[in-house]
């Protein structure tokens, strides 16, 4: 299947959905190592991003919900990581600009600009524990399955996602509020890295429920 906009709602309250129900594991990844809100911030941001999409007119394209989904994120949530989830929801839904739809080519270009503009809007590379650690590797799966249609190159995406979350265990925090605690965040996962993934998975699975 593919993301049109016919179903693009849908999988925005699939996204909205999660992120509520993922509140609290993700504050407790956030209360090792960062402010512990992180989880009530995603959910707050992708609950105000759901009310900006929900009376759109049928006819809205599959760009403009993205768009509108990721600037109510951007307003919501505080700190560092409104802006870069915005993006990160905004560059997918500008892959749709053309086709009016998301395929894998689609979901392979906006993955990759995503990680693009976030590595340049908060100059962090893979290996700094921030969610450039899933994004970059998502990214990269996906657009080596970009012909594959959406389900596999979204499932190869969750993939590399995840075991880019595990990596962040091991590592020492070198951006945000984490890296103040040098050596002590090592042990404990990103939790921007997993809230990434965690979307990412719900993409998948929307594919492969939808096909």
């Amino acid at each position: 299947m593919v993301i049109t906009q016919e179903n693009v709602k849908e999988l925005l309250k699939c996204i909205t959905d999660m992120f509520e129900d993922k509140k609290e594991e993700l504050c407790g990844y956030d209360r090792a190592i960062g402010d512990g809100d992180h989880g009530e911030s995603m959910a707050r941001g992708s609950r105000a991003g759901y009310e900006a999409v929900s009376d759109l007119p049928e006819d809205t394209g599959v760009a403009d919900y993205f768009k509108l989904y990721g600037r109510a994120m951007r307003a919501t949530i505080g700190g560092a990581i409104g802006p870069i989830f915005s993006t990160v929801v905004n560059e997918i839904g500008k892959a749709a600009k053309d086709s009016g739809q998301i395929d894998s080519a689609e979901y392979a270009d906006g993955l990759k600009n995503a990680a693009a503009k976030v590595m340049d809007l908060g100059g962090a590379s893979v290996g700094d524990k921030t969610l450039v650690d899933a994004l970059a590797p998502a990214a990269k799966a996906a657009d080596d399955n970009r012909s594959s249609g959406l389900e596999a190159a979204a499932g190869a995406a969750e993939e590399a996602a995840k075991k880019g979350v595990e990596s962040t265990i091991d590592m020492q925090a070198k951006m945000g509020r984490s890296h103040f605690l040098r050596e002590k965040s090592v042990g404990h996962q990103d939790a921007g890295a997993t809230s990434l993934y965690y979307m990412l998975r719900t993409i998948h699975q929307f594919a492969k429920e939808n096909h």
